[in-house]
């Protein structure tokens, strides 16, 4: 739950300042639904409203997202969300909130299990296990967390569940989408939303598609753990699994 805090933080303090959603926002954001069970995808549009009963759509090169849980709701940078997870309970929930410009809006999702799962399966040669003090239960679906050392490799693949296919590098059509806590996707300094400091971003936690190589930063300065949550989508195949960066 601590990864979320920060971006908790960040919507509670937009509608303290008057920026309350549903009222104030000026971005529509559009789904062709709000419920998804865990493995289900779907994609996100926005709208910039002009008036009552008038929009126009926003270019989506021009439109950025973030998610409320990235443990449960990722969003890609081009808008498609999947649910990974609704942390063992019946039902959950969380958003997504566009922005562009000076614009922004969200929507709500409910989120369900009992959905076809991933598809694609994230593999490691590892034989670390997670410390009992750094296992949780606000982490994605599916599959139990991998442990890296700080300074340390990771050596993975990208499976097709069904086929055992190979999908590991990017010219399979392969794309990996990475959260650091902030609950943007790919994002090279996650403190502005958590509050917190760099350990881990996308400035310093490697992943090589061609080679299979996941590399932890050299230090993730004062924190013991720090967590990243790998999303990877070829097509409509789609998977995801949580990596803790261990400092020793």
């Amino acid at each position: 739950m601590k990864r979320s805090v920060g971006t908790v933080a960040l919507v509670l303090a937009a509608w303290a300042t008057g920026c309350q959603f549903g009222l104030r926002e000026d971005l529509r954001v559009r789904a062709s639904k709000s419920t998804l069970r865990i493995g289900q995808s779907v994609q996100l549009s926005a709208e910039r409203k002009l008036g009552w009963f008038r929009a126009t759509v926003v270019e989506p090169s021009r439109v950025s997202y973030f998610t409320t849980s990235e443990s449960m709701l990722v969003v890609e940078s081009d808008g498609r969300i999947t649910c990974v997870g609704t942390h063992g309970r019946p039902l959950e929930s969380a958003w997504i909130t566009a922005s562009s410009g000076k614009s922004d809006g969200h929507l709500s999702f409910e989120l369900l299990p009992d959905g076809p799962g991933p598809t694609l399966e994230f593999v490691a040669e590892s034989t670390e296990p997670v410390p009992a003090d750094a296992q949780s239960q606000w982490i994605p679906c599916c599959s139990e967390p991998l442990a890296l050392t700080e300074g340390h490799q990771l050596k993975f693949a990208v499976r097709e569940r069904s086929s055992g296919r190979d999908l590991t590098s990017a010219a399979t059509g392969t794309r990996y989408t990475l959260f650091y806590g902030s609950g943007v996707p790919n994002d090279p300094q996650p403190s502005i939303v958590t509050g917190s400091v760099d350990g881990v971003s996308a400035k310093n936690f490697r992943l090589d598609s061609d080679k299979g190589i996941a590399t932890a930063p050299e230090s993730i300065g004062r924190w013991n753990r720090a967590r990243v949550i790998v999303f990877v989508r070829n097509g409509e195949l789609v998977g995801w699994r949580e990596i803790v960066i261990i400092h020793p």
